[in-house]
Parts: structure tokens; C-alpha cells; sequence
């Protein structure tokens, strides 16, 4: 199976619908591939705030996801750009603006089947749609696929959950056994004393509930 980095550079929006009527809009985005079942295929990327360019934002931001082109040849992955505008009163959802959605086939026929051709930078301008179905402002990108490799390379936008350390007796027996038998009576004493009372809470790694899980 075959993969491809596709790097994306989210540049700007032109003539966004305005949905503050008392506040200046601070227009956002976020990006993400997912599939016709709108599962997720990817992490959730958030461009920064503009909180300056109204209608017209500028992000110039820039993200990399690893695509499973056999999925993606077979018109079954999207890439989804989300328009928000933020909104900063307690217990108030951001505001939605509109929506992007590109087949990620259409953004590799742009550069048929040779690898070298895929790192050339390819710029693109993409009709926003509202929440109401009408196309309202644009958006331009520009994007690029590097060379194929036949695994996914792990993801450096995750966090990883820290693997724990052994529990009970058995592990934490014999890791000090082990110790015990290169300096002696004192090493085998404390391989026990761990065993009956087990580790240290202070260097127990923690859960980390706010990982990015997709599929």
C-alpha cells in the first residue's frame, strides 16, 4: 500500500459572509481529511486568528498529512477546510462561516504519476460554501505531494500516550534482581522492597487524555 505526504500552505480568504453583526469577525480555519462517511482520516489542524482581516483573512499556514492514496484514487478522501469565526463570550460556539471540500484525486491529477513532478508547488482557489448551501468567498492554497513510501511515517503532530512502567510483583522483582546480582546483597534487598511496596507514585508517567485519536 502506498502513501504520500501532501504539505498545504492555508494562504487566504477573499469576500467571506459576514456573521458578527455587533463584533468585527475574526476569521479562522480548520483542516482536516476525512472520508464520504465523514470518518476522520487525519488530526484536526487550526490555523491562528485574524483578528484584523475582516472578510478578507490571511493566515499563510502551513500543514503536512500522510494520505493513503489508494483511498484517495478511489474518490473516497476529502480535504475539509472549516471557516469559523471565533467568538469570545462564555458558553457561545464559535460561529461557522463556511466549508471547503476538495477531493484529494482531483489535487493529484494535477500531477499525474511521476514523483518528482508531485514536489513541484501546485496554488489553487476554492469557492466557499455557507451553511445555507450558497457559494460565498474564496479560498486560496497551495499545496504539494512528496515522494511515495510503501508505510505511513508516524504522524509528529501527535503525542504519543507515555508507555507506564511494569505494575505488580513480577516486573519490578526481577528488574532489581537483575540490578541485585551485578552489586550484590543491597541490590537484592531493594528488588524486594519494590516488589512488596511497588513503585514510586511521583514517577508514574500520566494519562494523557488530550491525544488526538482519528482513524
Amino acid at each position: 500500500m502506498s502513501y504520500g505526504p501532501l504539505e498545504l500552505v492555508i494562504q487566504s480568504a477573499q469576500g467571506l459572509k459576514y456573521v458578527n453583526h455587533l463584533k468585527k469577525m475574526k476569521p479562522y480555519a480548520v483542516v482536516f481529511i476525512r472520508d464520504h462517511n465523514n470518518i476522520l482520516h487525519s488530526p484536526e489542524r487550526k490555523t491562528s486568528i485574524d483578528s484584523e482581516g475582516g472578510s478578507n483573512p490571511t493566515w499563510n499556514f502551513k500543514v503536512k498529512f500522510t494520505i493513503n492514496l489508494a483511498i484517495a484514487q478511489e474518490n473516497h478522501l476529502d480535504l475539509v477546510v472549516k471557516i469559523k469565526s471565533r467568538r469570545k463570550t462564555h458558553g457561545l460556539r464559535d460561529k461557522d462561516i463556511g466549508e471547503v471540500r476538495v477531493l484529494i484525486s482531483e489535487l493529484l491529477k494535477c500531477f499525474g504519476d511521476d514523483d518528482d513532478a508531485a514536489e513541484d508547488e501546485k496554488h489553487m482557489s476554492k469557492n466557499i460554501v455557507t451553511s445555507d448551501g450558497e457559494a460565498q468567498g474564496a479560498l486560496a492554497f497551495s499545496y504539494k505531494f512528496g515522494r511515495t513510501v510503501d508505510h505511513p511515517p508516524p504522524d509528529p503532530n501527535v503525542r504519543q500516550r507515555p508507555k507506564r512502567g511494569a505494575k505488580g510483583f513480577v516486573g519490578p522483582f526481577f528488574e532489581g534482581l537483575g540490578e541485585g546480582l551485578g552489586s550484590g546483597l543491597m541490590g537484592l534487598m531493594v528488588a524486594v522492597g519494590t516488589a512488596i511496596f511497588g513503585p514510586d507514585d511521583d514517577n508514574e508517567q500520566p494519562d494523557d487524555d488530550n491525544e488526538d485519536e482519528y482513524t
